[in-house]
């Protein structure tokens, strides 16, 4: 065994650098890792990406034999591996799985930016991915290529790509770009393939019949790909979290929430709004334990403009690309195979009045309604909700709604939007005021309807303001007064 100054970590326990900002892999490993950083020179390896913005260190009985480092997003709770790195003399020890292990844990699903065919072969021993026919690998992590990294037999924007397929005889990550026009993208040639396995030679002798084969068998066996790449999720050591993880119990929220509040990510206020969202949404079976966290980074960052659009499919809710195997939309979070009609009890039962017991006015139904109807719950079963909650007819809800023109031609109109933005329910729930009586409020608030409403809600709350909970609402507030 070569004879090196290894770093001992005593407890077992991998020092990890994360930043906002990039961090310089190779200044990173000549300041802290220098017989790490010489090997890699000795073995004429050469990284893949220069800057990252998670660095980890790799431990093996105490001693530290490598690194890998990753293109993080603590905000979207993802992990994409960009650089890995094991000495010689601790290779075939588990090192990467331990480490892949672990990120899914931390993590969620992580992904590897260009792989090379060893760590597919790695992943194939793993039982991570599985050989289709003798050159084609599916693989239950995803493979992400970046933009001028792609080349392709047609004309093509260039856009990062993201597959699940990999190519073991041009040493490529490979996705299908029109399977009737036998138009495929795949990933440019990697210095390690080229040195160890003839990638560039195997790609010379590619021709136009080796690119129509691939698409026939993709299009012959686009349900048995599908159903192998199922099984490979079903395998990997996901963690499952609970509602009460991702959210919090109680009035607390959750560590995951906290850290992005510490972060200025959102308000107070927003925090409270998105908690609610997502339990909501979890009973009505609209989120998976699996997607929870994925959801909550959304809704958080609803603002951020997505990477990933080169794919055929895209999510009914976010519009984003989707894979025909994906239980979840991976950027948005919704249960993909989320149906309305069979989640009638659940989604009933988050609506809290009782029909008979409803006796507001229609405009609290109509509220309700364009609620749903906000939420892309489908026009039928919005309407078959409301007929069966409260005690309206389909006809006389319609007749208020085009009065006032809220809904044309079932999207919700300006002046509804100004209508679900105005309503008390809606400040009600905003500022969680369940202490106080919803149907005082909504009176008074109505009394008062020549009032700035944000106005109406202080004066009303007042009368209260001895009790702690309500002053922070009362303050919660006046924050939000411009």
């Amino acid at each position: 065994m070569v004879e090196r100054d290894y770093l001992i970590r005593h407890s077992n326990t991998q020092k990890i650098f994360v930043s906002e900002n990039d961090i310089d892999v190779v200044d990173t490993l000549k300041t802290y890792y220098g017989y790490i950083y010489d090997s890699i020179n000795d073995e004429g390896f050469i990284l893949k990406y220069g800057q990252c913005n998670l660095f980890k260190e790799l431990i093996c009985d105490k001693k530290v034999v490598g690194f890998c480092s990753y293109d993080h997003s603590r905000e979207f709770m993802t992990a994409a591996l960009s650089n890995i790195y094991i000495l010689p003399e601790f290779r075939g020890n588990g090192i990467f799985l331990k480490e892949l292990e672990k990120t899914m844990a931390e993590h969620n699903k992580p992904s590897i930016m260009e792989p090379t065919r060893l760590i597919v072969e790695i992943l194939i021993k793993y039982g991570f991915a599985k050989k289709i026919n003798e050159n084609i690998v599916a693989s239950a992590i995803e493979f992400v290529i970046p933009p001028d990294h792609v080349i392709t037999n047609s004309d093509y924007e260039n856009e990062e790509l993201s597959t699940h397929f990999y190519d073991l005889d041009m040493c490529a990550s490979i996705h299908v770009l029109d399977i009737n026009k036998g138009h495929i993208a795949y990933s440019s040639p990697l210095n390690y393939d080229i040195i160890h396995y003839d990638c560039l030679d195997k790609r010379n002798n590619i021709c136009d019949e080796y690119f129509t084969r691939i698409t026939s068998m993709f299009a012959e066996n686009d349900v048995e790909l599908m159903n192998v790449l199922l099984d490979l999720e079903e395998r990997l050591p996901i963690k499952d979290y609970t509602l009460e993880e991702v959210i919090g119990e109680g009035d607390n929220f959750s560590s995951y929430i906290e850290s992005l509040l510490d972060d200025a990510h959102v308000t107070y206020a927003k925090a409270l709004d998105i908690r609610q969202q997502i339990k909501e949404e979890y009973e009505a079976g609209m989120i998976l334990n699996e997607s929870l966290l994925i959801r909550l980074a959304y809704l958080f960052e609803e603002d951020t403009e997505p990477s990933l659009k080169a794919h055929d499919d895209v999510c009914p809710y976010c519009s984003m690309p989707i894979d025909d195997h994906d239980r979840y939309c991976h950027y948005c979070g919704i249960n993909l195979d989320y149906d309305p009609s069979e989640m009638e009890s659940s989604l009933i039962e988050t609506i809290t009045q009782a029909k008979t017991a409803f006796n507001e006015d229609i405009r609290f139904i109509a509220y309700k309604f364009l609620r749903l109807i906000e939420e892309k719950i489908e026009l039928e079963y919005s309407v078959w909700t409301i007929a069966n909650t409260y005690d309206i007819t389909w006809h006389d809800l319609k007749s208020f709604l085009d009065k006032n023109n809220y809904l044309n031609e079932n999207e919700i109109t300006k002046e509804g939007h100004e209508f679900l933005n105005t309503h008390p329910l809606h400040f009600w729930e905003k500022y969680h005021m369940v202490v106080v009586n919803y149907t005082d409020f909504e009176r008074y608030f109505y009394d008062h309807d020549d009032e700035d409403c944000l106005e109406i809600c202080l004066n009303y709350l007042n009368q209260f303001r001895n009790d702690d909970y309500i002053l922070e609402i009362i303050n919660r507030i006046k924050e939000d007064i411009p």
